[in-house]
C-alpha cells in the first residue's frame, strides 16, 4: 500500500490494492480504500460489491518480473479497465549495462534483494517487454523509464535496453 498512500496524498483520487501477502493487504488496507487478497495468476475473479467495477488505471508496479505468465496477467485485466483506461509497468531490465557485465564475467547469482531477487523467474529487455505488450494488444502511451545516473540520462532515452536500470511505461488498449 505504500505506493498508493503516495498517489493519494498528491491528489482526490480513490486508491485501491491487491496482493497474494494476506499481511501486505492487511497493511494496505490502511493506507488505500480498499485491498483485496489476489493470485494475479489464477485471472481476475469477481470484485467485491464494495468496489468499483471498472478502474482508470491498473498499475504493475514490480509484479510482471514474480509472473510465470506476465502476458495472462495483463489480458485478466483488461475487463476491469474502464473505456479510456491505463495500465502503467514497471519492471526492471535484465540488460542494465551493470548487469551485462556481471553476466560477461560469469556472475549469475540470486541475491535477497534488487533485480536478481530470489522471487523473480521472468526477466524482461526493452525489446521482451515491447514485444509482450504489443502481442496483447495494447499500445506504449507514454516512456519513464529510471536510469540512474544522470551522466547516462541522454543515453538512457536513446538505448533503453543498456541504460535503463527499470522501464515504466503506461499502456492502453488498441482501438
Amino acid at each position: 500500500g505504500s505506493l498508493g498512500e503516495i498517489l493519494k496524498k498528491d491528489s482526490s483520487i480513490r486508491v485501491y490494492g491487491t496482493d497474494i501477502s494476506p499481511q501486505a493487504v492487511e497493511e494496505a488496507r490502511t493506507r488505500l480504500d480498499g485491498a483485496w487478497i489476489l493470485d494475479i495468476e489464477k485471472g481476475v475473479p469477481s470484485i467485491e460489491q464494495s468496489a468499483p467495477q471498472q478502474f482508470d488505471a491498473v498499475i504493475f508496479s514490480e509484479v510482471l518480473e514474480h509472473l510465470f505468465s506476465p502476458e495472462k496477467a495483463l489480458r485478466s485485466i483488461v475487463p476491469l479497465l474502464s473505456t479510456d483506461g491505463n495500465i502503467v509497468i514497471t519492471v526492471p531490465n535484465i540488460l542494465f549495462w551493470k548487469n551485462r557485465i556481471r553476466i560477461f564475467l560469469g556472475h549469475f547469482e540470486y541475491e535477497e534483494r534488487g533485480l536478481m531477487d530470489r522471487g523473480h523467474i521472468h526477466f524482461f529487455s526493452w525489446k521482451s517487454l515491447r514485444d509482450m505488450v504489443h502481442s496483447e494488444g495494447f499500445v506504449i502511451d507514454s516512456i519513464s523509464h529510471i536510469i540512474p545516473t544522470r551522466g547516462t540520462k541522454i543515453l538512457g532515452n536513446i538505448f533503453p535496453g543498456l541504460f535503463a536500470h527499470q522501464f515504466a511505461v503506461r499502456l492502453r488498449k488498441k482501438t
